[in-house]
């Protein structure tokens, strides 16, 4: 019930599982053909795309253009009664332009670590941020509008600059290897208690690399597309590097607890960069082990005697299940990485053998 309207008369559709579930139900479609999972996905995305308001979170605004209507026009590719709404979305998101190194306002403030709002500073966090990358991408692409692909691309470069301490000037972390939560040093929200401004997170591992390797191919500029491609697989290798148990499974920050929904994220992180053709060599090589035992560890766990409560295997504690709608979510994430996981088994199996081939 958490998606009706509030008593406040506010839809609290922002919730960011929507536009995933949506994804995942489509990909269903795609895979079975069976046309229930597409009649839904398409109630998701209307839902989700009506109930947007001009100050909802700019990630939600972002999320209602993509994955809801980009995956609502490639299923319906007739229906353009969006489009207007499409236009509108795209502007209520320029108006939460900064001249801030974030580039975009997020739409919410920050916590510190005693749990105290930072009223006026934008919380800039890189997973939420991508979604608005993701969003002007696909209207800037699908309509033809430099502007909102132009602006698409300025907000990547708060991706691909390094991180800079008490600043808003990137979210890149060197010595990580992948992106920091966010600028701050916020601690305790949703799932995470670790200071934002110094850990990675499964979250953004992936959404943040998705934004991009579409940008990549959108542009001209090829120092930007050769960062690009550096952030995006350094990320995939410190998602199974740091995260990744014995067992296959995968944290959220590092070895915190086990969640089938960050094993799901990483394992469709190698799929889309090696479709790209990213991992070759000793990159595939090294990591296609690694996916390998994510997927089977995935696998095991999915079935409904063997899927744990909420996704989630406490070992740490330290990362819980909350709010509801990430937990939905992931299990968004679950489905499509059962759908991808058999072909990733496959282009693994063909680069070990091809090594042991000496090719």
């Amino acid at each position: 019930m958490y998606h009706a309207h509030t008593p406040l008369g506010k839809p609290s559709a922002y919730g960011q599982d929507i536009p995933w579930l949506a994804r995942a139900l489509y990909r269903a479609y795609d895979a079975t053909l069976d046309v229930r999972y597409k009649d839904a996905a398409d109630r998701y995305s209307v839902y989700f795309i009506a109930t947007m308001y001009s100050s909802a979170p700019t990630f939600a605004l972002g999320d209602a253009l993509d994955p809801c209507l980009s995956e609502y026009r490639r299923h319906n590719p007739h229906e353009d009664s969006l489009d207007d709404k499409a236009r509108t979305l795209r502007d209520w998101i320029l108006s939460n332009r900064t001249e801030n190194g974030n580039y975009f306002d997020v739409g919410y403030c920050w916590q510190d670590d005693t749990g105290q709002y930072i009223q006026g500073s934008d919380a800039a966090f890189s997973n939420d941020l991508s979604d608005v990358g993701r969003g002007l991408l696909f209207y800037g692409t699908f309509f033809d509008d430099k502007q909102s692909l132009g602006h698409a691309v300025e907000l990547a470069r708060y991706f691909t600059r390094e991180h800079v301490p008490g600043t808003l000037v990137g979210v890149w972390s060197s010595s990580l290897g992948t992106w920091v939560i966010g600028p701050h040093p916020a601690k305790g929200f949703e799932n995470v208690k670790e200071f934002s401004d110094a850990a990675g997170w499964g979250w953004t591992s992936y959404y943040a690399s998705h934004y991009l390797m579409r940008l990549h191919d959108a542009i001209d500029d090829d120092q930007l597309k050769v960062r690009i491609k550096d952030c995006c697989v350094s990320s995939m290798r410190w998602a199974f590097d740091a995260c990744q148990f014995e067992d296959g499974a995968l944290g959220m920050s590092g070895r915190d607890d086990k969640w089938l929904g960050m094993t799901g994220l990483a394992i469709l992180l190698y799929h889309e960069l090696e479709a790209k053709g990213w991992l070759a060599g000793g990159v595939a090589r090294d990591y296609g082990p690694k996916v390998s035992r994510a997927f089977e560890w995935l696998l095991a766990r999915s079935g409904p005697e063997t899927f744990p409560a909420d996704g989630y295997v406490a070992i740490t504690g330290t990362t819980r299940p909350e709010p509801a709608w990430n937990t939905s979510w992931m299990i968004a994430i679950v489905l499509e990485a059962l759908l991808v996981g058999p072909d990733v088994r496959g282009d693994v199996e063909a680069v070990l053998a091809a090594g042991r081939d000496g090719r």
